[in-house]
């Protein structure tokens, strides 16, 4: 029984301990981690090299202090802040898919030699303890703000801060000290204040065929404004998760901005299940929630790609699948779909098969169904199918190269057609090479939010013409990339054409001088359904 006794102790010590291991820094008594005289810490080893688009977020070395961490192997992003003889600098080791830092720290100078760093260990963007503002309040004292997560909040929306004061210098000693910290809920109850919770969307996808997915799929749950037809539509909010080998059915918590919703509008949530760049399972109703009595809690049944799905029955001679386009547009109630089977070699000749359906409310991907007679198929030749979306009678979007199929053995193709917008955009500016940067203070405001506090642009623009402006913001960067429409040795004129994986339109204008960045401006500039203003 001593034994015994002994062995649960010892159990319940080491949970303890692997407990509080676990716990932030911040919520322990805030013992020192910084030494007077200590060198500056090394980046993590396993760290992932930037992209070239990430690079653009970050900023070359002006200062001694800057040179020395460039030295240590740290990348340097944002501003600095000075007082006397008091600096604080911010650098990473890598980036997240959306640029934002990555295993940083905040790093404090006194005279140009490193007294300390804000946090014991580097931090992740978007995490538990990940750092947010600070403040030099004089030369010897200052505050940061820390995110704090609990297991329940979205990764949008921390529901507590942790305030923490610091000294800088103590009993002579030249060194970062933690003082005190407070931490305090974000969103406190009362006073009109929605609990976090109230805004996600939650549920389960699955699907009714007896078939297992690739342990390479991956999942994906998007909720969008549909109230509006044939103009840009919103996407509020889009979440990504691999399937792990996992199968269905999937649970989702999908996180969105409160300030997005508007009573009298529509939302609908949609899913996919992809294996790599091929459609598996689609939904093919529309999911509705949020407004107008509608749940925040849903089950979403997904189709196969094509009404295949193994149930049996299928005819033959049939080519299926599913007509979709990459832009976030909302597409017109009761527009016509057109597939077209032609023979890869006179594509615009008589088609082998045709048809025509329409796409009623449902939005993309749609599916369809194309029969065809054998004895119209040349086996020496090859066929492809093309697809054209038309709206009040215009081509909206069609195909721009042909999809191949195989005309063998009767298969179900399960084909994607992706069209693209059948506009007519001005011809690209190539053959040239122009890489600008300026580091001030300007600002971007996005329709329905707060203004941005810019603190540097790049531009870089392509022999092919390809350019993308970013804006570089404290902890991450809007990047908006496009067409170089008009150049000449002044002016740049950008036609955009999307941010990351976010759609967007509308065209900026930057003056230089020689390699000096003057301004930046916008016009009917739109991301992702809202108005963007830029002033630089």
């Amino acid at each position: 029984m001593h034994i015994r006794a002994l062995t649960s102790v010892l159990f319940t010590l080491l949970l303890s301990a692997a407990a509080f291991g676990q716990t932030s820094w911040l919520d322990r008594p805030l013992n020192n981690w910084n030494r007077s005289g200590a060198a500056i810490p090394t980046p993590p080893r396993n760290a992932a090299p930037l992209d070239a688009m990430c690079r653009q977020t970050t900023r070359p070395p002006v200062s001694i202090a800057d040179r020395v961490l460039t030295r240590a192997g740290w990348t340097l992003f944002g501003p600095t802040q000075t007082y006397g003889p008091t600096t604080v600098i911010m650098a990473m080791a890598s980036a997240d898919g959306m640029c934002r830092p990555n295993e940083y720290n905040a790093f404090v100078f006194a005279n140009d030699r490193f007294i300390g760093t804000l946090a014991p260990a580097p931090m992740g963007a978007r995490s538990d303890g990940s750092l947010g503002q600070y403040h030099l309040q004089n030369s010897t004292e200052m505050t940061a703000e820390f995110s704090r997560y609990a297991e329940s909040d979205p990764l949008c929306c921390p529901s507590q801060k942790s305030l923490v004061t610091y000294s800088l210098f103590r009993a002579g000693a030249a060194t970062v000290f933690p003082e005190d910290v407070d931490t305090i809920r974000q969103c406190p109850d009362g006073g009109g204040e929605v609990s976090t919770m109230d805004n996600v969307v939650s549920g389960t996808v699955t699907y009714r065929q007896r078939s297992a997915l690739p342990p390479s799929a991956t999942l994906s749950v998007t909720i969008i404004d549909v109230s509006r037809a044939d103009a840009a539509s919103i996407v509020i909010a889009e979440q990504r998760t691999p399937t792990a080998g996992k199968q269905a059915p999937f649970s989702f918590d999908l996180a969105y901005d409160r300030a997005k919703i508007q009573e009298r509008n529509r939302y609908a949530v949609r899913a996919e299940i992809r294996d790599g760049d091929r459609l598996l399972f689609t939904t093919d109703t529309s999911v509705p929630v949020i407004t107008q009595g509608n749940p925040r809690n849903v089950e979403i049944t997904v189709v196969p790609v094509g009404g295949g799905g193994g149930g049996g029955g299928q005819r033959d001679n049939v080519v299926r699948g599913t007509v979709s386009y990459r832009q976030r547009i909302a597409l017109a109630g009761d527009s016509e779909v057109t597939v077209k089977l032609v023979d890869a070699a006179t594509p615009d000749a008589t088609p082998v098969a045709e048809t025509t359906f329409s796409s009623g409310n449902r939005q993309v991907p749609l599916t369809f169904e194309l029969p065809y007679e054998m004895r119209n198929i040349n086996r020496q030749r090859t066929y492809e199918v093309r697809a054209e979306i038309r709206s009040n009678g215009q081509v909206r979007f069609r195909s721009e190269t042909g999809t191949p199929v195989v005309l063998r053995g009767n298969q179900d193709q399960n084909i994607e057609i992706v069209v693209v917008p059948a506009s007519d955009a001005p011809e690209p500016v190539t053959g040239r090479t122009i890489n600008l940067s300026a580091f001030s203070p300007g600002s971007l405001q996005i329709e329905g939010r707060n203004s941005s506090i810019l603190i540097g642009v790049n531009v870089r623009v392509g022999t092919t013409g390809d350019a993308t402006v970013a804006l570089n913001r404290i902890g991450g960067s809007t990047p908006f990339s496009g067409k170089l429409i008009f150049a000449d040795d002044t002016t740049l004129r950008i036609a955009v054409e999307s941010s990351g994986n976010a759609t967007a339109s509308g065209e900026i204008q930057i003056t230089y001088s020689g390699r000096n960045l003057r301004s930046v401006s916008a016009t009917n500039l739109v991301l992702d359904g809202q108005s963007v203003t830029v002033r630089f």
